[in-house]
């Protein structure tokens, strides 16, 4: 299914702050950023697993659907997500991580997409070490645009998780699965951190 509008300028034009939409961030910037671009009723649950993994000390940016109907209209494409909040949390970032919804309501998996290969792969052996399935990215969540926001960091590359609806409800509903996987994520951030 194609956005119905192809940047946030637009959707400015034709949907209302805090009627429709809200943007949500956290008081500081920092070298790590944790985005839900996509949060509130848009791709439920994506909001509060970001801020899990920011905690207190990593800054989070959530872009949130808070009207109930139609709220698919306030999705915009990674590679088209130009807010320009973010994009100047963007600047002050050297990780960047986002977190994104599959629909898949039966399997709990996730797939890891963006262009840190190096990233990427320690968040899915150490998710793996953790009990949780990481499939191979399909090609439309592979997140390898150079303007996808992932991408958008210092260094030009970072890392996005697209999470199943059935991971996501788990995480949210079950706080021993939630710890596991919010642990093992901050657990490899914190590492690239100290390097």
């Amino acid at each position: 299914m194609s956005d119905t509008y192809s940047n946030f300028r637009e959707l400015q034009l034709h949907e209302q702050e805090d009627r429709d939409y809200r943007i949500k961030v956290s008081q500081n910037w920092h070298q790590v950023l944790v985005v839900a671009p996509h949060g509130g009723n848009i791709e439920p649950y994506t909001s509060e697993i970001a801020q899990w993994i920011a905690k207190g000390d990593f800054a989070w940016y959530l872009f949130e659907g808070i009207r109930d109907i139609e709220v698919r209209k306030l999705h915009i494409t990674s590679h088209n997500f130009d807010e320009p909040t973010l994009l100047q949390a963007l600047h002050e970032a050297y990780i960047v991580l986002t977190i994104h919804g599959l629909k898949n309501l039966a399997e709990e998996y996730l797939m890891i997409g963006g262009l840190d290969t190096v990233l990427a792969t320690l968040f899915r052996r150490e998710l793996q070490n953790r009990g949780f399935t990481v499939k191979d990215c399909e090609q439309k969540y592979r997140g390898e645009r150079a303007t996808n926001i992932c991408n958008r960091g210092r260094t030009g590359k970072g890392v996005q998780l697209e999470i199943s609806y059935a991971l996501r409800s788990r995480i949210v509903e079950d706080a021993e699965c939630r710890n596991r996987f919010v642990d093992a994520i901050r657990s490899v951030i914190k590492a690239q951190e100290l390097r």
